[in-house]
C-alpha cells in the first residue's frame, strides 16, 4: 500500500505473497526501505503518512485485526551446531547421551539439512 502510494520503493516486491523477492534485492535496498519506513512512522518525520488520515486508515492495521503469516518461502536450509550444548542435545537423540559427541566434533563444522516444515509462525 505504501509502495503503491509512492512512499516506499521496493521495486514492486511487496505485491508478492512472500518477501523472497525483496530479500534478493540485498542489504542496500533493505536499508533504504528501513529508513523510509522509519521516517514515515517517526513523530516528526515525513508528513505524507502523518497528515493523511485516509492513507493511515488503509496502511495501519490494528494488531487485533491481523494474523501472522510465514513471511518467506523456505525450500530447505543447512543448519550448523551453534555450541557444544546444541551439538550434545542433537547428538543425544541418536547416540548414548554420555557419548553424544564424536571426538572430532570441535575440529570441523557439523551441518545438517534443515526442513522447511520446521520453520513455523509464532
Amino acid at each position: 500500500m505504501l509502495e503503491r502510494a509512492g512512499l516506499v520503493d521496493a521495486l514492486d516486491t511487496f505485491a508478492a505473497s512472500r518477501l523472497n523477492d525483496f530479500i534478493v534485492l540485498g542489504r542496500g535496498m533493505w536499508r533504504e526501505v528501513h529508513i523510509a519506513l522509519s521516517d514515515l512512522l517517526a513523530q516528526r518525520g515525513d508528513p505524507a503518512l502523518r497528515d493523511d488520515a485516509n492513507l493511515r486508515r488503509r496502511v495501519l492495521v490494528p494488531r487485533a485485526n491481523t494474523s501472522m503469516h510465514l513471511p518467506v518461502e523456505i525450500p530447505g536450509y543447512t543448519d550448523f551446531y551453534s555450541s557444544k550444548e546444541h551439538a550434545t542435545n542433537v547428538s543425544s537423540m541418536f547416540r548414548d547421551p554420555k557419548n553424544a559427541l564424536l571426538p572430532n566434533w570441535s575440529e570441523m563444522p557439523i551441518g545438517y539439512n534443515g526442513h522447511a516444515s520446521s520453520v513455523v509462525v509464532r
